[in-house]
């Protein structure tokens, strides 16, 4: 087993909760966690584009600290490493879709 250093399984970590989170904003939202009444909602459901937002930012810094981690490293940065804003802006709209297509209301 090759041994890590403190940084490096600081920043994996880092990495794997972003991703929870990432995936708890955008499964959280889906029917098998809405509450049986019809029209309540959580927090995420009636705010779908500050949590949107809240995702980009989130995805755009982890990309900046990967980037920047990769850099010092001399290894090579993936495309969204090498584009984080471009991508933080694509986690954030596609996070509102899913919310907002996941709570369309039907009458």
């Amino acid at each position: 087993m090759i041994p890590t250093s403190k940084k490096t399984r600081r920043t994996r970590a880092a990495a794997a909760l972003t991703a929870s989170i990432a995936a708890v904003l955008t499964l959280g939202t889906t029917s098998a966690f809405v509450a049986p009444a019809a029209n309540a909602q959580n927090a995420i459901q009636r705010h779908p584009t500050a949590t949107g937002a809240a995702a980009g930012v989130a995805t755009h810094h982890a990309l900046k600290v990967s980037a920047r981690n990769k850099k010092r490293r001399g290894k090579k940065l993936n495309f969204a490493e090498r584009h984080p804003t471009l991508t933080g802006i694509a986690a954030a709209l596609g996070t509102r879709h899913v919310i907002k297509s996941s709570t369309r209301r039907r009458h």
